[in-house]
């Protein structure tokens, strides 16, 4: 393809009137380029997408018309008067110039074509498989014939397809998008920059396991040799080897054949190359192990790759797909503008320590506004390590919605779990919340010593409660060995009313002072249900919530800043919408887990035997020296779990069946699938 073709096309259509020629950028459909010259047509053929079809556009040019054939004899080439139907930015072209010599374009009639169609068929007079390309001309479409096998052998810049004494050869080029996977090195092959054609040896090399190496590498020449014995080598270098700025290079010579054994491993195979060969791998799945990437290679290319390169490979794909860590921490302002702008309400907070990043908050507004209309006032709070290159630390409030299912809150990443950080964290949260008075909330913590300090600080008169899992896991004597005694501490823990209580602590004291001693100085308020609030309508003695809320976010925890909050926020969004589809199956009043809790306390309510006491009042008794007092109206029961959970007791619900009634209308709104 070349100037000279673009101009035997136009004539094709018999235009009579002078015409410029444009070509459409495929990449850009707005945009059209003019072609002038044989650069210019180069250009277009690079561009050519993968479908072979290019547009080109006839513009007008005003004022020009086209001269009529004359019979006479041709004119003589020499003669400058006469106008070529081809005119560049507003110029007329008045006699034959070097630009015109390369495409052909003499100061003869352009209605006289003979010469250009007898250059076109020598131009496709080879045997090479011909495809057809459409070009677009104005209204009309015409086929271009064009080298279909070998589009990648484009001309080179100086070639002319005319006859004349500037006729040269063209040369073959490299196809980076379509060479790369199996590279040919042969004798004149043109290379679009020294990069292209370095990774096009590379490729050589590993595709074919020869260790060839660049013996020679700089700005005038490269030379590609084997290993020692081996007569292969390649030569290339600049094709203007007086500017070797512009950047296309061309191989000179291949001398010689490989008598070298094909190797199982390859120094051109190095980390880096292997992170950016298989950074798809790592997109797909951020796990894709080193030993996984070692058989992916062997497989791929017969190679065998040391496991600490492997490593190595896997860094620098993580790195690429995270980007640099310090990025990520610059382009932090700008990911939180984002969070604000898209959903509006949310806070975000980033705190700098002498503008060093140190701690950042997210209280996405959905997850705020829907804690507060449909989740009880309990709070867990946790925090995790973080294991990235900077570490530090995860705080979370995670609540618990009306299916007895987390729901978190609030998170914030900062540089360390202390008294401080805490305070900051807490004192955002009230203010989203807007716990005013902290009376009605219940705080669920691990014992945490900047927690421990914290609550009560800024909710004096909120309930705390503390893990007991922690608790028995923190205490310094080795007694809890013992089984008897880790089941007393839990039947303590798990008594509803003091007098269960007291004598749970009882027996303890007998199995083991030294516990005794160690645990009765506890508040029990904190880790009994015996003495919890019934404000909160939860019986809960672990932090198991915020435990679940770490699992859940176990993979983004060693990720860079940014990438971190927006693998949290998608895991929050998908969790929210997976349980509001799940809910809006529900065809019952009561949530699921609460009908299944509900069921079970009702196949246990016929071990107890109902008597009416007068007015709304009820004794229940259940055996021997176990009988409760049940008011219906009220909905409590001297057992306290009614009260502490809102669901009715065994107690209260054989009451219920007694009326005869349905206990799903005894239980608390808070449970109820609309909420």
């Amino acid at each position: 393809m070349s100037m000279f073709k673009i101009i035997g096309i136009v004539e094709k259509l018999e235009i009579t009137y002078g015409v410029r020629v444009f070509w459409k950028v495929a990449s850009n459909p707005l945009e059209v380029k003019l072609l002038v010259n044989d650069s210019d047509v180069l250009e277009m053929v690079r561009n050519i997408p993968t479908d072979h079809y290019v547009h080109l556009f006839l513009e007008e040019i005003v004022g020009f018309a086209v001269p009529e054939p004359e019979p006479e004899p041709e004119p003589e080439l020499n003669s400058g008067d006469d106008n070529v139907a081809f005119e560049a930015e507003g110029r007329v072209d008045s006699e034959s110039d070097s630009e015109d010599e390369d495409y052909g374009a003499q100061s003869e009639s352009t209605t006289d074509v003979s010469k250009f169609s007898n250059s076109e068929d020598e131009f496709f007079s080879s045997d090479d498989e011909i495809n057809n390309v459409n070009v677009g001309l104005g209204s009309e479409e015409v086929e271009v014939e064009s080298d279909g096998e070998h589009s990648d052998s484009l001309h080179s810049v100086d070639e002319s397809d005319s006859d004349g004494p500037q006729h040269r050869p063209r040369f073959p080029e490299f196809n980076a998008d379509t060479d790369m996977l199996n590279p040919i090195l042969k004798v004149s092959l043109i290379f679009t920059s020294k990069d292209i054609l370095k990774e096009a040896i590379r490729m050589y090399s590993v595709k074919n396991r020869y260790n060839v190496k660049l013996k020679r590498n700089d700005n005038k020449r490269i030379q590609v040799t084997c290993k020692e014995g081996c007569p292969w080598v390649l030569w290339a270098t600049p094709i203007n080897g007086e500017d070797p700025s512009r950047g296309t290079w061309q191989i000179r010579s291949v001398k010689g054949e490989h008598n070298c054994l094909r190797e199982f491993v390859n120094a051109n195979v190095t980390s880096r190359w292997l992170a950016r060969k298989y950074l798809n791998n790592f997109y797909v799945d951020p796990t894709f192990s080193s030993t996984s990437l070692k058989h992916v290679v062997h497989k791929d290319w017969g190679l065998t790759v040391a496991k600490g390169k492997c490593i190595r490979a896997r860094n620098f794909a993580l790195e690429m797909m995270h980007e640099n860590q310090n990025e990520q921490y610059a382009k932090l302002y700008g990911y939180l503008g984002e969070l604000r702008y898209s959903n509006l309400g949310t806070t975000t907070i980033c705190k700098l320590d002498e503008r060093k990043f140190e701690r950042v908050y997210v209280c996405m507004q959905a997850m705020k506004e829907e804690f507060k209309a449909g989740c009880r006032p309990i709070i867990g709070l946790d925090g995790c390590h973080l294991k990235g290159y900077y570490l530090g630390h995860l705080l979370a409030a995670v609540g618990i919605d009306a299916d007895d299912s987390i729901y978190p809150v609030a998170f914030a990443v900062i540089e360390s779990e202390c008294e401080s950080a805490w305070c900051w964290f807490l004192k955002i949260l009230a203010a989203d919340l807007k716990i005013n008075n902290s009376h009605m909330f219940t705080f669920m913590t691990d014992r945490q010593k900047g927690l421990m300090d914290a609550v009560p600080e800024l909710f004096p008169y909120a309930e705390h409660r503390t893990c007991v899992r922690h608790l028995y896991s923190n205490s310094k004597t080795n007694d809890f060995v013992e089984k008897a005694l880790k089941d007393q501490l839990w039947k303590a823990a798990r008594a509803t009313y003091v007098r269960e209580f007291e004598s749970a602590m009882s027996n303890l004291k007998d199995l083991s002072e030294t516990v005794w001693k160690w645990l009765a100085p506890k508040d029990p308020r904190m880790w009994s249900k015996s003495h919890f609030s019934i404000n909160c309508k939860s019986d809960m003695l672990l932090n198991n919530n915020c435990e679940c809320f770490n699992k859940l976010i176990l993979e983004a925890r060693d990720k860079p800043v940014i990438t971190l909050l927006e693998l949290v926020r998608t895991k929050l969004m998908q969790r929210l919408a997976k349980r509001k589809e799940l809910a809006e199956k529900w065809n019952e009043l009561l949530c699921s887990k609460i009908q299944k809790k509900l069921d079970h306390a009702t196949s246990l309510a016929h071990s107890c035997w109902p008597i009416y006491a007068g007015g709304h009042m009820y004794q229940v008794s259940c055996g021997p020296s176990n009988q409760h007092a049940v008011n219906i109206q009220a909905w409590t029961c001297s057992c306290r779990k009614w009260e502490l959970t809102g669901i009715p007791c065994v107690h209260a619900i054989s009451v219920i069946l007694s009326l005869p009634d349905r206990p799903e209308k005894y239980v608390a709104p808070c449970y109820h699938v609309s909420t």
